[in-house]
């Protein structure tokens, strides 16, 4: 049936194709009889015997709506075998436009979609990438040290008559005053903690608590800074009465075999130290790889620029927000709340389209030089999960099936065969 279509195709875009299809009139009016043959099989009207209606009656009382249902039916089936017999495989749904028929003439209509884009990677070398140092220095694995002993501080009381200080965990009571300095009226005092010299108070407020004792108050006039998150009070000033009611110092343990012993499975200080030097080294050698890549991604892209369809970008971006735009789709959001997703959308609209652009030329690329992630591969890559966490390999299959992660498994194989190809393409400079 594909041979009685003339099919015109068009390239608005490299990823977009437009198809004007021409069905001649005697396949409408075959498809127009059979509809209508239906029709009068089916209805029922009074007087009539259910399947007996005369083809007058038939077109009286339903030709508009035998008109409509064989325009959808046979653009539906016209664009299916157009597809068919040009090999499209569309990624989205078609628009059909400019449908141009009347009775008895053959029906013309417009319908476009958009096609996995071609990308023809024209230009991998050539390119240089310096790979920065993964090099670890004491002061990096001295700060780590710093981190452990804060989480493991004890907070003891400051000493008595001693001020908090900066880093001091503090409990106040504060309550608004009017100017005369009596309560505010309706204004409950309120209580709060928080550590000094962490941004959860303003300045004037820190530094007005930093001049009283534990167990003693005071009257304060305090100013919110012009950049404060709340526009309305921003550069007001407010009559406070705050009461320091505990003021708590953190005591930080010694860093002794002792303490690295406390930790987990170490000798001393020293298997510690080792330990964090190891893990910085390994999170600076991702980190150096990532860097080369990105700059040798970066590079791909430029030197073979494709675009990305419309609506490739518009589902990475609802999988990036976690809501759908497609039209037709009903939402519950308020209008304020659509106004700020449609915002966020259009923010990282340009991450989205550089992460499509990455992972299409990943695929390409193995695709072509045959580095796609073999069942081998993955096995292996399961076992050195298994041997890691102490489990076995089947339990580790498992569980990756399971949470969907099987497949971004692969996929990290394959990224890193096409990384390790272009980097022997191109120069790498330590």
């Amino acid at each position: 049936m594909s041979s009685e279509l003339k099919i015109d195709v068009q390239e608005p875009k490299s990823w977009s194709r437009r198809l004007t299809v021409t069905v001649p009139a005697a396949r409408v009016q075959r498809t127009r009889s059979a509809i209508a043959q239906q029709m009068a099989r089916n209805a029922r009207l009074p007087g009539f015997r259910q399947g007996k209606l005369p083809s007058k009656v038939i077109e009286q009382r339903f030709g508009p709506s035998i008109e409509q249902e064989t325009l959808d039916r046979t653009i539906q089936e016209a664009y299916r075998e157009a597809l068919e017999s040009q090999s499209f495989q569309p990624i989205s749904q078609g628009q059909v436009q400019k449908i141009d028929y009347q009775p008895g003439t053959d029906l013309v209509f417009e319908v476009e979609f958009e096609v996995q884009p071609t990308i023809e990677l024209a230009t991998v070398s050539g390119f240089s990438a310096t790979r920065p140092s993964a090099e670890v220095g004491e002061d990096e694995v001295d700060s780590v040290l710093e981190r452990v002993r804060e989480d493991r501080a004890t907070l003891r009381p400051v000493e008595e008559g001693a001020k908090p200080d900066f880093g001091d965990m503090v409990t106040v009571q504060i309550t608004e005053l009017d100017p005369d300095g009596a309560p505010k009226e309706g204004e409950e005092p309120r209580s709060f903690r928080f550590a000094l010299g962490e941004g959860q108070a303003i300045p004037a407020i820190e530094e007005s608590i930093m001049t009283l004792v534990p167990g003693t108050e005071g009257n304060f006039t305090v100013r919110y800074p012009e950049d404060f998150p709340d526009e309305a009070l921003r550069g007001q000033e407010q009559f406070l009465r705050i009461e320091l009611q505990e003021a708590k110092r953190k005591e930080l343990p010694e860093l002794t075999d002792e303490f690295a012993q406390s930790l987990g499975d170490f000798a001393d200080l020293a298997a510690l130290r080792e330990r964090i030097v190891a893990d910085l080294k390994e999170e600076a050698t991702r980190r150096s790889e990532a860097e080369v890549r990105g700059q040798l991604m970066e590079q791909l892209l430029e030197a073979n620029p494709f675009e990305v369809p419309d609506s490739m970008v518009e589902r990475y971006l609802d999988y990036m927000t976690g809501h759908s735009h497609a039209e037709g789709e009903k939402h519950t959001h308020t209008p304020e709340e659509e106004e700020r997703i449609s915002q966020f959308r259009e923010a990282v609209r340009p991450q989205a389209l550089t992460s499509l652009k990455h992972m299409l030329a990943v695929d390409r690329l193995a695709e072509r030089e045959g580095l796609q992630a073999t069942q081998d591969e993955v096995d292996e890559r399961v076992e050195q999960l298994a041997a890691q966490h102490g489990r076995s390999a089947s339990e580790i299959w498992i569980e990756l099936e399971k949470s969907g992660q099987l497949e971004q498994l692969e996929r990290e194989i394959t990224e890193d065969k096409v990384f390790d190809f272009l980097k022997s393409q191109n120069t790498v400079t330590e």
